[in-house]
């Protein structure tokens, strides 16, 4: 005949523990309850403050106006869970709380001070784009210098080009006083051709002349040697820096002998010297005369 139980003794049977309960945890006498809790979902500023952690959940925060994801979250159990786990050499299940997930990363607040007074930005944004300014001045004035010394160099050896090519006779240039470099390097150039003697450089004249400043040589020579070198003075007007060539009461600005009017004397009208003056440095290759 089948033994029925009542439903006070059935209760009582379902939640007595098993053998191997009470083998683990002690007799029901001597056995202390072990509260467990659930612990609470951490808490995360903003929105995030009111949303649980669950498992295996990616977290994503507000970090300065900004959405970033957090990644997966890291599995962690409270000591009480552990503890009931493994006294009863069960897995953490049935009634046993939930595992938690922490977030593995933690959110970023963002930086207040440098919300409210963005000053400090803008400063080190003006700061940087000075330097690059400065760094760019500097980089023009630098080719620019450097174009500069180029041309320099180029005239220097050109001058010295020229300068070699008007030779040296060992004539005596010291009668023509303080006259400019280039008037001298002329001098040089046509009396060694034409083995002029004797020249006349800086001197005083009455009226307009080049010859104060240092600017005009006058070259004692007969008629047939002054044809000759009014000639090659011309010739090589824009190499030697000439202006203008007086000789036999005429003149020569480079397009042609104009007469002159008549000074009352033969020095005066200059027939027996060449006037030669001078406006600036030559530059380029001689003609020969």
């Amino acid at each position: 005949m089948a033994r029925h139980r009542s439903p006070r003794g059935r209760r009582a049977h379902e939640g007595s523990p098993s053998p191997a309960l009470r083998r683990a945890t002690g007799s029901p006498s001597t056995r202390r309850a072990v509260p467990v809790s659930a612990p609470s979902a951490p808490a995360f500023p903003g929105p995030l403050g009111s949303t649980p952690v669950r498992r295996g959940a990616a977290v994503v925060a507000v970090a300065g106006g900004a959405l970033s994801l957090m990644g997966a979250a890291a599995p962690a159990a409270t000591p009480e869970i552990a503890d009931v786990a493994a006294r009863s050499e069960l897995p953490a299940q049935g009634d046993v709380p939930e595992v938690l997930m922490l977030p593995a990363v933690v959110p970023v607040v963002p930086d207040t001070d440098v919300l409210d007074d963005p000053t400090p930005l803008v400063k080190a944004v003006q700061m940087a784009e000075e330097q690059i300014a400065r760094a760019e001045e500097e980089r023009v004035a630098a080719e620019a210098r450097a174009a500069e010394e180029a041309e320099r160099a180029a005239a220097e050896a050109a001058e010295a080009e020229r300068r070699s090519s008007v030779g040296d006779c060992g004539m005596d240039t010291g009668q023509l006083g303080a006259v400019k470099d280039f008037v001298r390097d002329a001098a040089e150039f046509l009396g060694c051709i034409f083995d002029v003697s004797a020249m006349h450089g800086v001197a005083g004249r009455a009226g307009t002349s080049d010859h104060p400043s240092g600017k005009a040589i006058d070259f004692m020579v007969d008629s047939s040697t002054g044809d000759s070198l009014a000639a090659c003075a011309l010739r090589n007007m824009d190499s030697l820096g000439i202006s203008y060539v007086i000789w036999e009461q005429r003149i020569n600005h480079g397009s042609g002998w104009e007469p002159m009017e008549d000074r009352g004397g033969a020095t005066a009208n200059h027939m027996d010297h060449v006037h030669v003056s001078f406006d600036s440095g030559g530059g380029g290759s001689l003609a020969g005369c």
